[in-house]
């Protein structure tokens, strides 16, 4: 990848405060990119209202500026983007390469192996649902095999 096109981000999710855990990741995050001579975006994670703390969002941003932080571009809602994520969906299923799943975890837990974050899915619907069930949920169609991340 050139530097001129690396981009970092920083994604946190307002649910309170800006704490040093998050503070660390940003400073890594953002050093990172600028070494590269890359662009450093923001990226609001505001997707689980239930857990939103009012006015953390403003408070975030606040705390990255007096710290000196500068990103590029306007922040992202996630929020916001709806869709986006709809229509990129939707051309997932079209081309075959997402499937709607019916199994619920407890089902998948019956059947599946345990992995190292947690239960692995056994590709139950992969073929499609049976018959008088709906899918609750989308999946990624992948090759057959393990993987890994390194």
């Amino acid at each position: 990848m050139s530097k001129s096109s690396y981009r970092g981000r920083f994604a946190p999710s307002p649910t309170g405060l800006l704490h040093a855990g998050s503070l660390s990741t940003a400073v890594g995050s953002y050093l990172e990119a600028r070494s590269r001579g890359g662009q450093w975006l923001l990226r609001m994670e505001d997707l689980d209202p239930p857990r939103e703390m009012p006015g953390a969002a403003d408070a975030i941003l606040r705390t990255l500026e007096a710290f000196g932080f500068e990103w590029d571009g306007e922040v992202v809602y996630q929020s916001r983007r709806h869709d986006l994520y709809r229509e990129a969906l939707r051309q997932l299923i079209a081309s075959g390469h997402a499937y709607a799943c019916c199994c619920t975890r407890k089902e998948i837990a019956a059947t599946a192996r345990r992995g190292l974050d947690g239960y692995v899915y056994p590709g139950t619907c992969r073929k499609g649902c049976p018959d008088g069930r709906e899918g609750r949920a989308w999946r990624l169609r992948v090759e057959d095999g393990e993987w890994t991340t390194h």
